[in-house]
């Protein structure tokens, strides 16, 4: 399978983040895939748990925002650094986890 960038838009999601991440890895282990956090500078320390997943994985890249500047341009920002790293097809979820990581490898066909 092509190359996969999941784009993760956060604000304050530092306590659903590592839940999400880490079930992701689980799930997509044989996959070539990259997650793209794109946090709108979060004040309960998203970018820093953000920051930790990225050292323990090696798949995670963070982008700060400078402030709250929504949703729309979040998940633009995500795209188009997942196009730049050679991302095939990307996937939006949210932090939240009111989008089920556990459908993911069914969509892909995994």
């Amino acid at each position: 399978m092509a190359k996969l960038g999941i784009v993760l838009a956060t604000y304050n999601e530092a306590g659903n983040l590592p839940v999400l991440v880490e079930t992701l890895e689980e799930l997509l282990a044989s996959a070539d895939f990259r997650v793209f956090v794109v946090d709108d500078n979060s004040p309960d320390g998203t970018s820093e748990v953000a920051k930790g997943l990225a050292s323990r994985y090696g798949n995670i890249s963070l982008i700060t925002r400078p402030g709250k500047l929504g949703l729309g341009s979040a998940l633009r920002d995500g795209m188009s650094a997942a196009l730049a790293d050679g991302c095939a097809y990307v996937l939006t979820m949210d932090a939240d986890l009111s989008h089920a990581p556990q459908d993911v490898p069914r969509l892909l066909g995994l």
